[in-house]
């Protein structure tokens, strides 16, 4: 099918990407989460407005002894350039935006910009490997089938929509363990975009909990001193702690009742924390 050439932007406003994230073990020992990237407003950046996306995550079930499954990259801005058909992305801290998405890019272009940053996805090998329509909503919308050298298709960007791993993660699935799948993307409530292996149980209007509680989960304070130079200390024991740098990428992984940073530059990282009462995310900031 081949694509249309009128450019499909991003929603204007109240717009939601609903994902979900997998973490397997040998295909033996999974655990599960939704992600939630969601328009948070706008704000003024070096004289260009940006929409804030914040993000909610929720792991939904799984077995004590797996693997968290990871989130979607955190809270960034997001703006887009209609006229040359472009999306770009910052975050919180960093001096430059990159290119997110480039709606430009025909059968075997180099994908460059976020995917191929080193600094975050670092997806150094993949091209464009074909390029055609996708029906969302009524019309017709470019699609880029992006892979690697081998010529293995592993996902799309699609106009308006994203990526189907997601609005900005970088996590592809290897062999069934761990990844994130785009499952939805709603406008005012409706979703404009479900994919065919989203999973039944998921509505693409609504979160599983709603937005206040996993805002009171995420908010309660279990890291103390926060900010601190390097070094936390938890309230409650963690039977595991996974921490993730602004750019969504994965420091270590660990247990117990601190969390030293100390050895990581200053900024805002992400602690996933599994206690006896449960998950936790909780956002660390370090300063000297």
């Amino acid at each position: 099918m081949a694509q249309v050439s009128v450019y499909h932007p991003f929603p204007d406003s109240n717009a939601v990407w609903g994902m979900s994230s997998t973490c397997n073990f040998d295909m033996v020992c999974g655990t599960n989460a939704y992600i939630r990237d969601y328009y948070d407003g706008d704000t003024l950046i070096e004289g260009l407005v940006y929409k804030i996306i914040s993000e909610q995550y929720l792991i939904i079930d799984g077995s004590a002894n797996c693997c968290d499954p990871d989130y979607g990259g955190g809270a960034c801005f997001l703006r887009e350039d209609t006229a040359s058909r472009l999306v770009l992305i910052r975050f919180p801290g960093m001096m430059d935006e990159l290119i997110l998405y480039d709606f430009n890019m025909n059968t075997g272009d180099t994908v460059t910009g976020y995917y191929s940053d080193l600094a975050f996805c670092g997806f150094e090998n993949a091209v464009v490997q074909s390029v055609d329509s996708i029906l969302i909503d009524g019309m017709f919308r470019k699609r880029l089938n992006i892979g690697f050298v081998d010529g293995v298709t592993d996902f799309s960007f699609i106009e308006g929509i994203g990526s189907t791993n997601g609005l900005k993660t970088c996590y592809l699935y290897a062999s069934g363990e761990i990844g994130i799948e785009l499952d939805c993307v709603t406008v005012n409530g409706d979703p404009i975009y479900v994919s065919p292996n989203a999973p039944d149980s998921l509505s693409c209007a609504e979160f599983p909990i709603s937005m206040s509680e996993l805002d009171a989960i995420s908010a309660e304070s279990v890291a103390t001193p926060n900010p601190s130079t390097g070094l936390f200390h938890l309230s409650d024991a963690a039977e595991r702690i996974t921490v993730y740098n602004a750019m969504g990428k994965l420091l270590f992984r660990g247990q117990g009742n601190t969390i030293d940073l100390s050895a990581w530059p200053p900024g805002v990282y992400t602690a996933v924390l599994r206690t006896a009462k449960g998950i936790r995310t909780q956002r660390l900031v370090v300063v000297r």
